[in-house]
């Protein structure tokens, strides 16, 4: 299934500008607000003690009483509420990461809090003079040095996709997307008769917004000049550059042929989650916040453009840039930018490590599962790993539905043990069969994979013989089974 979830050709990395600048912003704004307000309380506070002592009539009294009333309003941060309130905590499009989670503050803070002014380390001059500076920033503050004689092309957005979708094009094996498209059709994440190859280069043309080449170590940047959005990228890229020349890229290509899809997703937010942490501290320390709203805007356009896609592919783009950082971040949290240059050693190869860092640490691999069976004589089509970062996909959007989304699904994702899928065709018809090992939980496997199909197929009729639950539907059947910690989903789809 490394089709629809990855967002890298064999010899690009392409980066994603989707939701993830949104987060940056909401950090830095939460910063400089709160530290205003407590400014302002202060000086709150030091008027009506004032006031206190003066009060001489009912007048000042009243005007007391409503400076206390507005010390109330502008009050209310973290656990008080108000600018939490405000900015949310975070929204779909962050996925599972919480703007406001204390450790993604930090992590995105340099030095305990981003400034938001421009402190002169990006000099006016020409686009080349402003790369060695960048260059120089990345080198001190990341710990990895970036070479001086890298091949860097600015590009328009436009061109920018234009070149990532071509490139992508050229390389998509019709084969393996019609693998795919059986295999989620069958599982109610997308709509039967999606092009999800037209798909996926939508989201490609939506999203991206540079790309670094392993192969020719070239550099192509969205942007014609060095603004906001031109600094991130660059920022962005120079990471993918110099940590590539210090430790390698992982070849996600090679480690899916030897280990599955997830384990080369997992490896994929390794490099992502580094770059975009360390790209979004970048810009939150040396970017002055007029340039850091332009981010918002840019990271709006983005993520409007893929509103229509279906959740599972917009959300597999985004992942490695928002849980891949929040990996990359609490990792940095432990040890620091030694600990993430570690991951590149040493990395992960399941995506629940990534939602999950502790296992990560603890060396916890996938299950090995029974393998997945279809009907004799059919053609087997696929056969593959199949991860938590895939479950959470699915119960974030039953049947493509946001509104349908099963509760708490990344804790119900955390009883993923293992995973493995196989799809098989006869002529238009497919069978597909899930396999889960089953992690032990409060919510299990058993029941989050019954709910979820309920939900992704709201008009089939439902029966409970004792061994499993039957769902049968005009054009699709299934069969939800589980046994000794394993929970299996069979379906049968005639056209």
């Amino acid at each position: 299934m490394g089709t629809p979830r990855n967002s890298a050709t064999p010899w690009i990395i392409v980066t994603a500008v989707v939701a993830v600048l949104s987060l940056v912003v909401s950090v830095t704004t939460y910063i400089l607000t709160d530290q205003r307000n407590q400014e302002i309380r202060d000086e709150l506070a030091s008027l009506r003690e004032e006031l206190d002592q003066t009060q001489a009539d009912a007048q000042s009294g009243g005007l007391t009483d409503l400076l206390g009333d507005l010390g109330d309003l502008l009050g209310g941060s973290g656990a008080d509420g108000g600018l939490e309130d405000l900015l949310g905590g975070g929204s779909s499009s962050m996925g599972t990461v919480n703007p406001l989670d204390p450790q993604i503050m930090s992590c995105l803070s340099p030095d305990g809090g981003g400034t938001g002014e421009q402190d002169g380390s990006i000099p006016d001059g020409t686009i080349e003079e402003q790369v060695a500076a960048i260059g120089q920033i990345v080198g001190e503050e990341r710990g990895v040095p970036v070479a001086s004689d890298l091949d860097i092309e600015y590009v328009s957005a436009d061109e920018v996709s234009r070149r990532a979708v071509e490139q992508t094009q050229q390389e998509l094996n019709a084969d393996d997307v019609a693998a795919d498209t059986r295999m989620l059709t069958a599982l109610g994440a997308i709509e039967p008769g999606t092009d999800l190859a037209q798909t996926q280069l939508d989201a490609l043309d939506a999203g991206v917004a540079g790309y670094y080449d392993p192969e020719t170590e070239e550099l192509v940047i969205g942007s014609e000049e060095m603004d906001g959005l031109g600094a991130y990228i660059t920022a962005h890229e120079l990471v993918h550059a110099a940590t590539d020349a210090a430790h390698g890229l992982p070849d996600t290509v090679e480690v899916e042929e030897s280990a599955g899809s997830d384990a080369a997703y997992a490896a994929l937010n390794v490099v992502e989650g580094d770059a975009s942490l360390y790209s979004q501290r970048f810009v939150a320390e040396h970017l002055p916040m007029s340039e850091l709203l332009g981010l918002q805007s840019e990271s709006d356009v983005s993520t409007q453009a893929m509103a229509d896609m279906p959740h599972y592919v917009s959300r597999s783009l985004q992942f490695p840039y928002m849980e891949g950082m929040a990996f990359s971040c609490d990792i940095y949290t432990e040890g620091g930018w030694d600990a993430v240059n570690q991951t590149y050693e040493n990395l992960p190869t399941t995506s629940a490590q990534i939602l999950f860092p502790d296992r990560y640490r603890d060396g916890e691999q996938a299950v090995d599962v029974t393998d997945p069976s279809g009907p004799s004589g059919w053609e087997n089509v696929t056969r593959d790993t199949f991860g938590a970062a895939d479950l959470l996909f699915l119960l974030e959007a039953p049947g493509g539905n946001t509104d349908a989304a099963l509760s708490d699904p990344l804790e119900r994702v955390s009883a993923w043990a293992g995973g493995e899928v196989g799809v098989w065709s006869r002529g238009e018809e497919t069978a597909m069969e899930l396999v889960l090992a089953d992690r032990g939980t409060a919510t299990g496997l058993c029941e989050t994979v019954t709910d979820y199909y309920a939900a992704a197929f709201p008009d089939a009729s439902t029966a409970d013989d004792g061994s499993g639950t039957t769902f049968e539907g005009a054009n699709q059947s299934a069969t939800v089974t589980c046994a000794d910690d394993e929970v299996t989903l069979s379906t049968r789809t005639s056209g």
